[in-house]
């Protein structure tokens, strides 16, 4: 009898060593999970710049700060600017309802009728383009 309860002690203390080892083994695995294995930090947190109004500026572009302030005023002054070097525009008239801008062209008189349309698709695309943020539509009129 005691040879069986060595041999039945010895299986015990070979299955508590298997049991030690595998949970050094998952162990081990869990915690190598954890690292990316870069020795550089390079998934750090990444906060707002330092602006001086706690990042606010940063996170909510159209609170109004004093670098850039985006208002109806100043739109409609550079939608007048990127139209002016455009010919055959003699007077624009710019209105906005919220995300809608509208522009009223007055042409040139000694313009055609296709004429008038080229310019307005001309100056569709170029407020479109320089105005992402608005849906434009353009109206033009001799």
């Amino acid at each position: 009898m005691n040879k069986q309860t060595f041999g039945l002690s010895k299986r015990f203390g070979l299955f508590q060593m298997a049991a030690l080892l595998a949970c050094l083994f998952l162990l081990a695995m869990t915690l190598s999970g954890c690292g990316n294995g870069r020795s550089k930090q390079e998934n750090r947190l990444k906060t707002y710049g330092h602006d001086g109004y706690m990042g606010y500026s940063n996170s909510n572009p159209n609170l109004p700060n004093r670098y850039q302030y985006l208002n109806y005023n100043a739109d409609g002054k550079f939608i007048e600017q990127v139209l002016k070097p455009i010919s055959g525009i003699e007077h624009t008239q710019i209105y906005f309802n919220g995300t809608d801008l509208h522009v009223n062209v007055k042409a040139n008189k000694a313009l055609s009728d296709v004429q008038v349309e080229e310019l307005r698709a001309k100056a569709q695309s170029v407020v479109q383009y320089n105005m992402p943020r608005y849906k434009v539509h353009v109206e033009a009129k001799r």
